[in-house]
């Protein structure tokens, strides 16, 4: 156990050695970055105790590696053993109950991750990535205050343009399109004038709101002056304006090289398939979601916001059997 301690005493050294996993894992790329740096935390406990050779490590890093490749069941049930052994160490107790939240959330078990995730923070009250995977389960309990809440607390109520902007998405993922369409507004009036996210920025506030049906074309508008060029994507900003056709969106998609303009395209599929959904008319938005879907390259945002968007359309209208 003095080694343990030892090591213990250095893992800050190696906080940022990320293990990563798929961001479906919490349905965001905030969330992959998220949870990869509390099981880098929670594997660097697991090197750390490895010479103790007991069957509460042993089932801690089973449930480690589970989460790693994306075994839910098997992660649940690890965490579920480690815990329940004897022998596991009070250091290691909350980031089981963490391991475990994390799983549970793969596995759309909210309640159940809300509770492990608060039992751990009980534990454990200045984890920064706890809060983070305490967001996620409030969100996924469409609980937004909780997670409003919890979010202002982990910046220290000064964050900056990059963290409403990912919060945003988070909270876009889990269907709360008003408090997203509100971050990403918060997200634009922080953000740099040269930063090249920011036309994005509208356009996510653009998307967001139109689902929420509060689409504010006075502010849409204000925005979109202040950026100052008509590049891309601003074309499809326009195009939630009103102020500009499909046939003006594919065109300018189509204005650059080749690779260039299917990556547009794939953008605009995507955008103008969450118009469609703001719209109620979900059979044109599947139709170019699915487009979006083989289009985008997978490093893309939109490709992420397309998995996402498919998996709840196909909750609220699943496919018929033969």
């Amino acid at each position: 156990m003095a080694a343990a301690r030892d090591c213990l005493d250095g893992k800050s050294k190696h906080r940022e050695a990320i293990v990563r996993y798929s961001a479906s894992t919490l349905s965001s790329v905030w969330g992959e970055v998220v949870v990869g740096k509390f099981l880098a935390a929670a594997f660097v406990l697991f090197a750390c105790a490895t010479a103790a050779q007991s069957s509460g490590y042993d089932d801690f890093s089973k449930g480690i590696n589970a989460n790693n490749r994306n075994d839910a069941t098997a992660a649940i049930a690890s965490f579920s053993a480690a815990l329940a052994a004897a022998d596991l160490a009070k250091a290691y107790v909350p980031s089981a109950y963490f391991g475990r939240a994390v799983a549970y959330l793969k596995e759309s078990k909210c309640a159940e991750a809300l509770s492990d995730v608060d039992a751990g923070i009980k534990l454990r009250p200045d984890d920064v990535e706890a809060l983070l995977t305490r967001i996620n389960a409030n969100l996924c309990l469409k609980r937004s205050d909780a997670a409003q809440a919890d979010f202002d607390a982990t910046v220290g109520h000064k964050p900056d343009a990059g963290d409403l902007e990912s919060f945003a998405s988070l909270v876009w993922h889990h269907g709360l399109f008003a408090q997203a369409a509100a971050n990403y507004a918060k997200a634009f009036n922080l953000a740099k004038t040269d930063d090249s996210y920011r036309p994005y920025i509208v356009l996510w506030y653009a998307m967001s709101a139109a689902r929420a049906g509060a689409l504010d074309q006075a502010a849409l508008s204000s925005f979109r002056s202040k950026l100052g060029s008509n590049d891309w994507p601003v074309p499809l900003i326009d195009y939630y304006l009103g102020k500009a056709t499909l046939e003006d969106v594919k065109r300018a998609a189509d204005s650059l090289s080749a690779k260039k303009a299917n990556n547009q395209e794939c953008e605009a599929d995507f955008y103008i398939a969450e118009w469609h959904l703001a719209q109620n008319n979900p059979g044109a938005a599947l139709l170019l979601l699915k487009a979006a879907e083989a289009e985008c390259p997978h490093n893309y945002v939109e490709y992420n916001f397309t998995e996402a968007e498919l998996k709840r359309q196909s909750a609220v209208t699943p496919e018929k059997g033969p």
